[in-house]
């Protein structure tokens, strides 16, 4: 079991073998500090591949459904040789999320944040809406779609 304020669980790529409910405790019982800690280097790229790919499973189709937008993801604090964010795109349209490459074109929603802030709202441990009142998370595009992201997803335990 993991102790509050510990994050011993982000030390290798066993976070991809941990279900919804678990990711979610151990993200609400882990200090901001220790997951920003934590969440640099090979675990953030781990992290932040596992929370993309099992986007689609976590979608609602009847509330997907007449959504139609490509949904850019900005991730900032990536290292490495001109990057300062990892770029992930969302595809929504009839009902199905599908992880896509980036596009020369500008994604219909654009958002912005940082790893940390990222897990805690995928999880259920913080409201993207607060997030954006912080300005931890921006957004930019099609707003009155990006409004209804939240709905769209399940978050937390399940």
């Amino acid at each position: 079991m993991t102790e509050r304020g510990s994050a011993g669980w982000l030390e290798s790529e066993g976070v991809t073998a941990l279900d919804a409910s678990e990711l979610a405790r151990l993200v609400d019982r882990t200090s901001e500090r220790e997951l920003r800690h934590r969440l640099i280097g090979g675990v953030r790229e781990i992290a932040l591949r596992e929370i993309f790919r099992r986007m689609p499973e976590y979608l609602r189709p009847a509330r997907a459904a007449g959504f139609d937008a490509v949904i850019g993801w900005q991730i900032t604090g990536a290292r490495g040789p001109g990057r300062t964010v990892d770029e992930y795109w969302l595809r929504i349209h009839d009902g199905h999320c599908t992880v896509i490459s980036p596009q020369p074109t500008p994604p219909d929603i654009s958002i912005r944040t940082d790893p940390t802030t990222l897990l805690r709202v995928v999880t259920g441990n913080e409201d993207p809406i607060l997030a954006l009142l912080k300005q931890r998370l921006t957004v930019r595009g099609d707003l009155a779609q990006a409004a209804r992201l939240p709905k769209l997803f399940t978050t937390g335990p399940t």
